[in-house]
């Protein structure tokens, strides 16, 4: 057991006393950012930004493995105490031990007092934030005796349900199904609060969180057709944020999924939206939601933004699906940019999904993202269709899931099938961040059953929603040539000349050039060997 004290100079303590304290200032630093994370935890992305925020990832990453080693030396026989993987850094906590023991002084609160007093770390980012630290600290030992921090995350954002009907079977068994659904695609992609109804003033509830959302849902039928209405609001105040009403064949599965998708994104919209009026601002959830739109936007910046964001998301929720997120992140860097290299780590995304699928081979959004990387690895094509077909299934609500399904059935020649499963992900994409990315999966599934006219239309609809998407323009190329629009295929062999300035369509045969699945199907008989 190793113990150390937060006010005071840093010394950290073995069972004998004696001082097993690393010397240099970032050792220390990095031992204080430790002691002070919820779970003694945090991201090898957030250690470097604190204490190495002057250097590249590369260099960054390097003196952190040094810093690492060092501690371990000054550990001696405790030194496993210590953990790190590819992705964060910790200290054991049953072996480790955090005290709040004001240090004694006859007079006013001094700089000896202060929350690790000696700790001086030359580095802008630090700085500002043990002065902070600091400050919180210092406060609270004043006001009163002093409490531990509790070691534990920013609150979970809340989604309080509340169903309505007209009492007649059909309309029950809509939101019975509605609440199935909804609550399985959102715990999948969060482990948001979900609550089976809105809780009133009184004492008994008092304790429930209500800084949430309050989603209410009617339905009422006539006939074969049902009526559902949702509102979404403020679950304290009331306020209203969203509304809609839609009208749907009561037996239509389809159209269910296709309603409860559109109240899922909803809800997500309303979330990112509006997290400062439910103070969820810096909540894992949150993080990793904006890290998924990121990934959307396919640009260097936006994809090494959303890999810090899902970094600091597992540092404060360890969720295996923001594991898979990041490996799913590095493949579209690769085919967006033929290059990880700007993500400034070496760990690839087979193992990041192998470690995700590890930690819950049961999640619907981990095995969407594995069954796209055994594919496009080169793996087992039947393989890949088990993955996305058994995600589909426990998760037929996301749009994502259900492109990638449709591409692991058009490489196993399964194509009016894939059409149907990329039709049905952008019926359920709506307006959201990755449309571009679902329009391009209804390219490559028109695509292979030679529907060449509907291919070029989702290519094109792709590159108007995102202009420096490449995948899209890789396809209309090839397209615009199949077509005979020699003009055309001009004008985007030199757009994407612009990105790629070694292009020629001949790279299209080549096998280290990311168009995998346009080397399985007729459109590749189209380009000039």
């Amino acid at each position: 057991m190793l113990s150390l004290n937060v006010f005071g100079r840093f010394r950290i303590a073995d069972p004998d006393g004696n001082d097993r304290g690393p010397r240099s200032a970032k050792a220390r630093g990095l031992l204080v950012l430790l002691a002070t994370a919820p779970h003694y935890s945090r991201s090898r992305v957030s250690l470097q930004d604190k204490l190495w925020s002057d250097r590249d990832t590369k260099k960054g990453s390097d003196s952190l493995r040094q810093t690492l080693v060092e501690i371990r030396k000054a550990f001696g026989p405790y030194q496993d105490i210590l953990q790190a993987d590819r992705e964060k850094v910790a200290l054991d906590s049953s072996r480790f031990k955090v005290s709040y023991r004001l240090v004694e002084s006859p007079g006013d609160w001094s700089d000896e007092q202060d929350a690790f007093a000696d700790i001086d770390v030359p580095d802008p980012e630090f700085e500002e934030w043990i002065r902070d630290t600091r400050s919180s600290l210092a406060e609270k030992a004043k006001v009163s005796a002093f409490e531990a921090p509790r070691q534990s995350a920013p609150p979970k954002p809340a989604i309080f349900f509340q169903f309505h009907s007209d009492n007649q079977s059909a309309s029950e068994l809509i939101n019975a199904r509605m609440m199935t659904l909804t609550t399985a695609s959102l715990h999948d992609l969060d482990d948001f609060q979900i609550f089976p109804h809105i809780p009133h003033a009184s004492p008994a509830v008092a304790r429930q969180p209500v800084s949430g959302l309050a989603v209410s849902i009617r339905t009422a039928t006539m006939g074969r057709h049902s009526h559902i209405t949702f509102t979404i609001s403020h679950a304290e105040t009331g306020r209203l944020y969203a509304s809609r009403t839609e009208k749907l064949v009561s037996s239509s599965e389809e159209a269910l999924h296709h309603w409860c998708g559109t109240l899922v994104q909803a809800i997500l919209i309303t979330l990112r939206e509006r997290k400062d009026d439910l103070a969820i601002s810096n909540c894992a959830a949150l993080l990793a939601s904006n890290a998924r739109n990121l990934i959307f936007r396919f640009d260097r910046q936006s994809l090494s933004e959303a890999d810090r964001h899902l970094s600091y998301a597992y540092e404060r929720d360890p969720r295996p699906q923001y594991v898979a997120w990041r490996a799913f992140l590095r493949n579209m860097a690769q085919f967006q940019h033929r290059s990880t290299a700007f993500l400034g780590d070496e760990i690839t995304s087979t193992e990041l999904v192998q470690e995700a699928l590890r930690q819950d081979g049961n999640s619907p959004g981990i095995l969407s993202i594995g069954a796209h990387l055994e594919y496009l690895g080169g793996g087992s094509s039947r393989g890949s269709l088990k993955l996305a077909e058994r995600a589909a299934e426990l998760d037929p609500l996301n749009p994502i899931n259900m492109a990638i399904l449709s591409n692991a059935e058009l490489v196993l020649d399964k194509l009016k099938a894939s059409r149907r499963s990329a039709t049905k992900a952008l019926e359920l994409t709506g307006g959201g961040e990755h449309r571009a990315f679902v329009e391009f999966f209804c390219c490559m599934s028109a695509a292979a059953v030679s529907d060449y006219d509907a291919a070029i239309g989702y290519a094109e609809a792709a590159l108007i929603l995102r202009p420096a998407f490449r995948a899209p323009l890789r396809y209309l190329i090839a397209l615009y040539i199949q077509k005979g629009m020699t003009a055309h295929a001009a004008r985007a062999i030199d757009q994407l000349r612009l990105l790629e300035p070694d292009f020629t369509p001949a790279r299209f045969l080549d096998d280290d050039y990311p168009v995998t699945t346009m080397r399985r199907i007729r459109l590749i008989d189209t380009i000039p060997v």
